[in-house]
């Protein structure tokens, strides 16, 4: 009896210990308005709640549950602490990893850009780097040395970079505990307006020292990195600094790249600008009557002793910004971040050329419009686009273009929810105008904290800091504890060298282009690939040496991983080339039937009857006549009704045109959606056309990216509002963008393509 108990208990320990069977929620959001989560799956059920566009709930599993109303199937969820369905269509997972972000904390910052570290505590001694505005320090030691050309003659030995070390002017640093403080009471009151608990101790120290000013909290529902995804691409910088740029390429003139997604998570985290410096970036931009007497003075100090503190620019800027209701502080503060404080060629009337013709006299205070251009093959500087744009809007004198910039300004965004410098820059306020993530004033990620700096040392300047100052501040949706600027070892994943020995690559290596070809003998079975990064620490996978060819196409791909975790991967298909000396035919080529093969001379016919196709150009070239209907398909690209359809998001002009031109062509031209030819290094979107050249003839075709239906060249949550849009019938797509939006390719764009391109931003399917 003693020994059946024994085996009871232990039966019973083994069956209560074991461990539940447990699904993982996954996080994710309503991607749509007006979504009703219902007791049990099929509209027939009734409704617990409705709710709107980025609300956060979790999946409780990825089962799919049959019922009706719903073209898809219903998810089981959790909100509010209660299970329901939602309709499948409506949900969007999110990334909560924050993978490719640096979440560190930090112990002090950097707080002004290009900030020298010195080899010792003088400004004569060795620099040793520049540091940007919010790089992460440790303080190591403090000197005191006089004559040191440090305002306070204060050094602090810092640690930086991947414990590089050196010494910087004090006063170019802070410490966290200098920006934060705790309040328990206060802290109460900003938990019930909605901030969540790490924005507080920021928070905290500025009501201590400015009691008058108001934070009020706005939740932009939506999600931390999905906001971020949505901005890649999309921010410059200028900056050398591998860490922080996607490319040693520059996206724009020669010194502004595009950032990573790192820079972008610190750039626009709110909690990162909540100093007294900064916080101005938050204000909102209405014109205040209690500040009517004091603008025109105000407007002055933001140029100092520059040129444009003159009335005749100052005058004109206050009257726009009562007129439009937009802060006069505000307009000054643009126009010195676009043209400085003395002016540039955009604001001082000067000659230009354009279009074979010289005009003078044209104004653009906040150079709207000001972008370097290719027009009809010729390229135009930033500033001229710019003036060429004062032309077109009739700014002949600096009262019209300031006017004309405060319309713009105003019309274009204050009044449209985008009423923050924050708000311009990332346009992610609910109920704003336009669609988030787009209609973003300046690419410069930078600009709202320069701009806000330059509001603060106004309001210093001019003694009224202590001014009852409304500053609207974004929440996010799962936001990590800290973000930081990268500061994980270099980014650099290039290749420095990559070739296959034996046979060239087509085209030439470039470590900015990731797709190559190799074409190779139909016997070849083998071949050695030689691969060799240009950052030493970085990786290679796999390593490169001999790889079998299995296939008559065989697509062979490295990962380059960068020390800071960052990949980029290069491929290289190699395709057999079909054995065409056929000994029945005496060496003739004939891609038909080969029994019927009467070309005669230099003829070459895919019909094999010796007729040359109808209608489509050709060129004599030595004893080979190439059409471009064979430059095409020698090119593998494909076209349908005139319409390229088999290059993938992300490809880059130059690819392109190296397989043309390579296959024959004289000359082929990639331009834009607007008619402007694009350089090398851009990315192909739907609707760029291509023009190619042979022998005098010319055909042109439309692009038409899978899954690109905003014509930008990637495949992103625009892409998938269109294809939603399309579906709803408020926009339709048509033509090439049609086709981009097909991604299952039926001819029909369902909800099954919606779906692919969902799997794709989640990384389930790659398009």
């Amino acid at each position: 009896m003693k020994r059946k108990y024994t085996i009871l208990m232990i039966f019973m320990c083994l069956f209560f210990c074991m461990p539940s069977l447990v699904f993982a929620d996954y996080p994710a959001e309503i991607n749509n308005t007006s979504v009703r989560i219902r007791s049990n799956p099929g509209t027939n059920n009734s409704i617990l709640y409705t709710v709107s566009t980025g609300t956060p709930i979790n999946v409780v599993d990825k089962t799919l549950y049959s019922g009706t109303g719903c073209d898809q199937k219903w998810y089981k969820v959790t909100y509010k602490g209660n299970t329901g369905y939602v309709c499948s269509l409506y949900v969007t997972f999110v990334n909560n990893s924050f993978n490719g972000i640096d979440t560190s904390s930090y112990t002090a910052r950097v707080n002004a850009n290009n900030v020298n570290v010195r080899y010792s505590d003088t400004k004569n001694s060795t620099l040793l780097n520049t540091l940007s505005l919010g790089v992460n320090v440790k303080i190591l030691d403090t000197t005191n040395r006089s004559n040191s050309g440090c305002d306070g003659n204060k050094w602090y030995h810092i640690e930086y970079y991947n414990k590089k070390t050196g010494y910087i002017c004090a006063r170019y640093v802070t410490k966290i505990e200098e920006i934060t403080a705790t309040n328990e009471e206060y802290a109460q009151e900003l938990r019930q307006a909605g901030f969540p608990d790490s924005y507080i101790p920021y928070l905290t120290h500025l009501h201590n020292k400015y009691p008058n000013w108001v934070f009020t909290p706005k939740n932009t529902n939506s999600n931390f990195t999905t906001a971020v995804d949505a901005e890649e691409g999309k921010n410059y910088m200028q900056t050398t600094n591998d860490n922080y740029r996607t490319s040693s390429v520059p996206a724009e003139a020669s010194s502004w790249y595009r950032v990573n997604k790192s820079v972008i998570a610190f750039y626009m985290d709110p909690r990162n600008w909540l100093t007294e410096e900064r916080l101005f970036m938050f204000e909102k931009l209405d014109y205040d009557q209690s500040f009517d007497s004091q603008y025109p003075t105000l407007v002055k100090t933001v140029f100092g002793e520059g040129a444009l503190g003159a009335d005749q620019y100052t005058i004109p800027m206050y009257n726009s910004g009562k007129k439009y209701g937009v802060s006069p502080l505000h307009i000054a503060s643009r126009i010195r971040l676009e043209v400085g404080k003395n002016g540039s060629d955009s604001t001082n009337g000067t000659t230009f050329t354009y279009d074979g013709h010289t005009y003078s006299g044209y104004y653009n205070f906040f150079n709207i419009g000001a972008y370097e251009q290719t027009v009809n093959g010729v390229s135009y500087s930033s500033i001229t686009m710019g003036l060429v744009t004062a032309m077109n809007r009739g700014w002949d004198t600096i009262d019209k273009a300031i006017d004309g910039g405060t319309a713009f300004l105003a019309n274009g965004y204050i009044t449209q929810g985008q009423g923050t410098l924050y708000y311009q820059k990332f346009n992610v306020r609910p109920g704003a105008t336009y669609s988030s993530y787009t209609h973003q004033y300046m690419t410069n990620i930078q600009a709202p904290a320069t701009e806000g700096n330059q509001t603060y040392n106004s309001y210093a300047d001019s003694n009224i800091l202590n001014q009852s100052f409304i500053f609207e501040i974004p929440v996010y949706n799962n936001m990590p504890d800290y973000t930081s600027l990268p500061d994980r070892g270099s980014s650099n994943n290039y290749l420095s060298r990559l070739t296959v020995r034996g046979f060239e690559l087509s085209p030439e290596f470039d470590k900015e282009v990731l797709t190559y070809e190799v074409v190779v003998p139909s016997n070849t079975n083998t071949v050695h690939i030689t691969a060799v990064t240009e950052d030493r620490p970085a990786t290679l996978t796999p390593a490169d040496g001999d790889f079998e060819l299995p296939s008559t196409r065989t697509d062979v791909s490295f990962v380059v991983t960068a020390v800071s975790g960052d990949k980029k991967t290069y491929t290289i298909t190699f395709i057999k080339e079909e054995d065409n000396n056929d000994p029945g035919t005496g060496g003739n080529e004939n891609s038909g039937n080969t029994g019927n093969n009467n070309n005669t001379g230099n003829n070459e016919n895919g019909n094999g009857n010796g007729n040359t196709t109808p209608d489509v150009p050709t060129t004599n070239e030595g004893n080979t006549q190439t059409s471009i209907e064979q430059i095409i398909n020698e090119s593998s690209i494909t076209v349908s009704n005139d319409i390229v359809t088999n290059i993938k998001y992300d490809t880059k002009v130059s690819t392109i045109k190296n397989k043309l031109t390579e296959n024959g062509a004289m000359d082929a031209v990639i331009k834009n959606a607007n008619g402007n030819v694009l350089g090398n290094n851009d990315i192909i979107g739907t609707g760029c056309t291509l023009t190619i050249v042979v022998d005098g003839n010319q055909i042109t075709y439309t692009f038409s990216i899978i899954g690109d239906t905003s014509g930008d060249g990637k495949v992103t949550i625009l892409d998938l509002l269109q294809v939603q849009k399309h579906l709803q019938g408020d926009k339709k797509l048509t033509n090439a963008y049609h086709k981009a939006g097909d991604t299952s390719g039926d001819n029909n764009i369902t909800i099954l393509d919606l779906l692919q391109i969902q799997k794709h931003l989640q990384g389930d399917k790659v398009l």
